[in-house]
């Protein structure tokens, strides 16, 4: 994707209700776990918008730049059909919440500069929430003039004071001006988008207008071509040959509750649980590994790399802590393990545990709970075949409700409703 150059801003014609939108995300590819934002980006692109991705230096998840990388005051690329701009920050993703603010504020500095002086002005801005912070560049005075939507990924304060990064008498010191700032965000948009039914509650219960609410589900890309029948070959992916494989690939952090996942493995058999990636907590996680023959912890590895992986695996695992807040939020694992093919076992509760009950394509238990070990050994015990009609249900579900044609349709929805509603007011 990298092809570094000065902005030159596109003056092409555009089709009726296209517009062209500034894309807020402060991560974007070649991060890792990233494939939301740009999904959202290139669909569309694909309507026929001009579309501007305003987004930081590639650091996520390590705290570490990437490759190729070094820090400079803008950086423009082009991602196929869009524009790719890239604004200053202070890099980590360490569980230190003065540094993890500092690169959230740091962001939201950088790109506001790069807004004013590198980015055409937009028709309409879309905020990928997540961190909240993202939405200042959008709600800049001398960009008010310009409608501007949001999808709300995470919500703040919940996933601050939840987190590792904060806790106790910082959790107290941040959660009145988070809470506060949070609402300054609802109030400055004309649209939200949702990506989970149980957030919709949630914003209403705060003050949120129903009637600026949309759903926007999140989806990824699903590939093309015959669904997987055959799993890939395991010895050279480093995977055990025997028993069922159980997969989580994705973030090691506190949130996703995988120290007690690790455990519930110590009463199963015939399966192995198979944990990819890196994060705040990969040393926890690591050391909860040794000594389990049955757990196996493996490097990170590049986005284009998990869909083997996943190919491989008998059963795909989205893990998370059960919080108030997680039980209403739907992490685009579980659309990329829908579209990959695969039983689904969900480590978690609410919305995300209800999805896959609903479609029929895996199992769910509440962590810390002594269903974990048995739900996992009841997706062993059915069977190969029995799990591959679940994978063929996951896939047939994510086509019905989490396709690109269909996510890339609703969040272009939401950007003709937020300019309406803009226009009203």
């Amino acid at each position: 994707m990298r092809h570094p150059r000065r902005a030159r801003h596109s003056d092409r014609e555009r089709g009726p209700g296209t517009m062209k939108v500034g894309f807020v995300s402060q991560w974007y590819p070649p991060e890792l776990g990233t494939g939301v934002p740009r999904a959202i980006a290139q669909g569309l692109a694909r309507l026929g918008n001009e579309v501007h991705v305003l987004t930081g230096f590639p650091n996520y998840p390590s705290g570490q730049l990437y490759p190729g990388y070094s820090i400079s005051r803008y950086m423009c690329e082009q991602d196929e059909e869009v524009k790719v701009h890239r604004a200053p920050l202070y890099p980590d993703h360490s569980r230190s919440a003065v540094r993890r603010m500092a690169n959230y504020v740091s962001f939201a500095v950088g790109a506001s500069a790069v807004s004013l002086r590198n980015l055409p002005t937009p028709d309409v801005w879309l905020t990928y929430s997540s961190p909240a912070t993202a939405a200042i560049p959008a709600m800049l005075p001398r960009r008010h003039r310009a409608p501007h939507a949001m999808i709300i990924q995470d919500l703040w304060p919940d996933s601050v004071i939840g987190s590792d990064m904060a806790g106790g008498r910082a959790s107290q010191v941040m959660a009145g001006p988070l809470h506060a700032f949070s609402r300054a965000t609802y109030r400055s948009a004309d649209g939200i988008g949702v990506i989970s039914p149980g957030m919709r509650q949630v914003l209403v219960s705060r003050g949120v207008d129903p009637a600026v609410i949309h759903d926007t589900p999140n989806w990824v890309d699903g590939g093309s071509g015959p669904r997987p029948s055959q799993a890939e070959d395991r010895t050279s992916l480093n995977l055990p040959t025997n028993g069922a494989i159980f997969l989580y690939a994705g973030n090691l952090g506190e949130m996703q509750e995988l120290v007690p996942l690790i455990e519930a493995f110590d009463r199963v058999t015939g399966a192995h649980l198979v944990l990819m990636g890196g994060g705040a907590s990969r040393d926890r996680v690591v050391e909860a590994a040794q000594g389990r023959t049955n757990v196996h912890v493996l490097p990170p590895v590049d986005a284009g790399v998990v869909r083997a992986y996943q190919h491989a695996a008998d059963v795909l695992v989205v893990s998370l802590r059960d919080t108030p807040l997680l039980r209403v939020t739907m992490p685009s694992k579980v659309q990329s393990s829908m579209a990959a093919g695969r039983a689904i076992f969900v480590h978690g509760a609410g919305d995300v545990a209800d999805v896959v009950r609903r479609a029929g394509c895996g199992a769910a238990a509440v962590p810390r709970s002594s269903e974990v070990a048995v739900s996992i050994q009841q997706l062993v015990d059915a069977g190969a075949q029995a799990r591959e009609q679940m994978g063929a249900r996951a896939r047939d579900f994510y086509d019905a409700n989490f396709s690109a044609a269909a996510g890339s349709r609703r969040v272009h929805d939401l950007l003709i409703s937020t300019v309406e509603r803009h226009g009203n007011r």
